[in-house]
């Protein structure tokens, strides 16, 4: 054994060489990130990094660092995978194009376009959309490189809708936006309270109002394509008969007068819009995570799914379920929950949800509003 400065001598030698070797490591996962970025592939790919991590254990001599390797090699994925995140998206802050076209359900004065203006600014051109599933076509066909979409209240739930468009066509959230929601009653210039016979409203409007529409019997509701539009159609219609529910934008836009202000019934109404695009965009600013899955229909198959999140630590933050079509009493579940999808304990509990799901698909990974990091 030589004395301990030959030792170290020793190990400095190996050090240069694994990062000179590191280095060229990282060059190769620079070209399979621009790889990926150019097909449209998501940075984790668990097979993958199973079967390299496998192939080495297979080749180590000294058995007694097997789990050291392993150890090692997880590390190196991690470190791959965060050096690919930064390739991918440098930020999701907002991509730099000038020429980015938002699509956004409603019209003018909608607050589906105030969440868009909130998150994406006011630099950016954006399109009406009146049917939520126009706004998936809009995004398949390049009209737009993003739509912007509520999907569900604190006051009124799931805007079931959405859910079942979200996992019909294959793109991603890659952002969410949350609007408290302030619902006023307007009406053309000159009308009352007393002059109402009819009040238009998105159905969501009404609902989250109905309170206070419950003190006036005698006015008729009727639901309508969104809030916004219906201000729009009170407006036109020139009649001190009609009112809308709809924000205070609204009535500046179309001139209209409040003739009450927040009639929706919880005053800590919000309600959460997403922004779905194309590509998956998660980076490490990334921290929530929502999927789609089906489990056999068997006692206790939900709960071999949930259970992973328990055991890996991992806060579960929302489950929806919805009907699966002609399949009765066979559901879809939506799955909100928190962490980053380059986390190993995510990566750990993916990878076993996976394997206990008979339908699972990833709709993004991106960066809460109500999460701290």
């Amino acid at each position: 054994m030589g004395n301990l400065d030959d030792l170290r001598n020793k190990i400095d030698e190996i050090d240069a060489s694994l990062v000179s070797l590191f280095e060229k490591r990282m060059e190769t996962v620079l070209k399979v990130a621009e790889y990926k970025k150019a097909n449209g592939i998501a940075i984790l790919n668990q097979g993958r990094e199973e079967a390299v991590i496998k192939k080495n254990l297979n080749i180590v001599k000294n058995k007694d660092l097997y789990s050291e390797v392993e150890e090692f090699f997880k590390s190196v994925m991690e470190i791959s995978r965060g050096f690919q995140d930064k390739t991918l998206n440098k930020s999701q802050d907002l991509p730099a194009d000038k020429n980015l076209i938002v699509g956004f359900y409603g019209v003018t004065g909608s607050f589906s376009e105030q969440a868009l203006k909130e998150y994406f600014g006011e630099n950016v051109d954006t399109k009406e959309i009146s049917e939520f599933e126009d706004i998936f076509l809009d995004l398949k066909y390049g009209k737009i490189n993003y739509g912007v979409i509520p999907i569900e209240n604190s006051s009124t739930g799931a805007i079931s809708e959405v859910y079942d468009l979200l996992n019909k066509y294959d793109f991603y959230i890659t952002g969410e936006k949350y609007l408290k929601i302030s619902q006023n009653l307007m009406g053309i210039k000159g009308s009352t309270l007393d002059n109402i016979k009819e009040v238009y409203s998105h159905p969501q409007g009404l609902e989250q109002s109905m309170e206070f529409l419950k003190g006036y019997k005698q006015w008729k509701l009727t639901p309508y394509k969104s809030t916004a539009k219906s201000a729009e159609l009170v407006k036109n219609k020139n009649d001190k008969t009609l009112a809308a529910i709809a924000s205070t934008k609204a009535a500046e836009i179309y001139d209209l007068e409040i003739l009450q202000k927040n009639v929706n019934s919880n005053t800590t109404n919000m309600t959460r819009f997403v922004v779905i695009g194309k590509e998956m965009e998660s980076n490490t600013k990334s921290n929530k995570t929502s999927l789609v899955l089906s489990t056999t229909h068997k006692a206790g198959s939900l709960y071999h799914v949930l259970k992973h999140f328990a055991e890996n630590d991992i806060n579960l933050m929302k489950i929806e379920s919805r009907p699966i079509k002609d399949k009765p009493w066979e559901y879809f579940f939506y799955i909100d929950f928190q962490g980053n999808i380059n986390e190993n304990k995510i990566i750990n509990a993916i990878e076993l949800i996976k394997k206990n799901s008979r339908y699972f698909k990833i709709l993004g990974n991106y960066r809460s509003e109500i999460i701290n990091i």
